[in-house]
């Protein structure tokens, strides 16, 4: 009877006590952890060649759009995206289509930049990407200039302001610019089937989108490209060396203008565009048969965006908030979709669908190479 009356009120104390137990790792395995982020602002100028090659070219871009603007909406990103082409003796850096700047509130964001791009074959065959998007950049800057005179006045008052963050918010929707805000992040993408023919070097155009938006400024540039592939391809477009030179320059990424489908591409420069990690540094060599990779995410993050999970586990969210980041994707081994490990930066590198999204937090646990760890 002495055993059974101790018994009774441990099993009432495990019924009441709700505190979840949390699993204790074997000795010498570590948790490499890192949250996904994303900018908050991103301004996007799209250079599209509007040569004589290139109307299945654009069809192709309209068509597939929706998977880059889909990543920047599930992102909650306030964007504003251009289009201008790379002819610079009739447009000479000037933005087309209606409306000229698409933003979050625009109707049929899609559809809008699918008109947008059309930018027909009548262009120059003198195809100077780089150039045109300075000229645009340089053009929207005289633009903004008394806006950012007076943005600059509203700020400088600011700095007295208790709550200065909140002041300086209530300036920029005070003075609103329309494209190349200094608060955003600038994605440059050229889209063409031919070599850069733009006078100056690659180094001086990176020189120039550096700090096109400022001194201090550096690093908030990234350029992309759509373009015939290096050295050769299979298409018969120009190899896009220059645009592939810079984009290496600035972290930016490329495609192949030889591909009947951009949805893919689109989607990786969107991912990259809005600051989306692919490559996570371990902290130690890892044993690789040890290596088991979560994601977790908010609670309440909708089916749909689980896509990109092998497998999903919601019970530790059980109980909890529904903001609560609990909810754990294992994300898939192996391309084209899922993780690799990566010997020449001892990284975990996610490829295609896989990449974690916003607001992730992504636990890489592994046992160091050389250690014994119990797994």
């Amino acid at each position: 009877m002495k055993t059974l009356w101790l018994v009774f009120p441990l099993l009432a104390l495990v019924a009441c006590d709700r505190t979840k137990l949390k699993k204790v790792l074997p000795p010498n395995v570590r948790v490499d952890a890192y949250s996904q982020q994303a900018a908050s602002r991103i301004d996007v100028l799209w250079v599209v060649d509007n040569s004589g090659s290139m109307a299945a070219r654009q069809e192709n871009l309209a068509k597939n759009f929706q998977a880059f603007i889909d990543v920047f909406q599930k992102s909650g990103i306030d964007f504003r995206i251009a289009v201008t082409t790379t002819d610079i003796f009739k447009e000479k850096g000037a933005l087309v289509g209606t409306p000229k700047i698409i933003t979050p509130t625009t109707a049929n964001v899609a559809s809008t930049f699918a008109n947008n791009v059309r930018v027909g074959t009548n262009g120059s065959p003198y195809e100077a990407g780089l150039a045109a998007a300075q000229l645009a950049l340089n053009l929207q800057a005289r633009t903004n200039g008394p806006k950012l005179t007076a943005r600059k006045t509203c700020t400088d008052a600011c700095k007295v302001n208790s709550m200065q963050l909140e002041c300086e918010e209530a300036c920029f929707k005070t003075v609103p610019i329309d494209f190349l805000r200094p608060e955003a992040y600038l994605y440059l993408v050229f889209v063409t089937d031919e070599e850069d023919e733009s006078s100056q070097d690659v180094r001086y155009f990176w020189r120039s989108f550096e700090t096109t938006k400022g001194i201090g400024n550096d690093g908030t540039v990234t350029t992309a490209a759509i373009m015939g592939d290096t050295p050769t391809n299979t298409c018969g477009a120009g190899p896009g060396t220059r645009y592939k030179a810079l984009s290496d320059l600035t972290g930016g990424e490329v495609g192949s203008i030889c591909d009947t489908n951009f949805s893919a591409t689109l989607r990786k420069l969107a991912t990259n565009a809005v600051g989306l990690k692919r490559k996570f540094a371990l902290a130690a060599t890892p044993d690789l048969t040890t290596i088991k990779i979560a994601v977790k995410y908010p609670c309440n993050l909708a089916d749909a965006e689980l896509s990109r999970c092998a497998t999903v586990d919601r019970a530790a969210c059980e109980g909890e908030a529904a903001d609560s980041v609990n909810l754990v994707c294992t994300p898939p081994a192996g391309p084209p979709d899922g993780w690799s490990y990566e010997m020449t930066s001892n990284s975990i590198f996610f490829e295609g669908e896989s990449v974690p999204g916003v607001k992730g937090q992504i636990e890489i646990q592994y046992c160091p190479e050389g250690l014994t760890c119990g797994m």
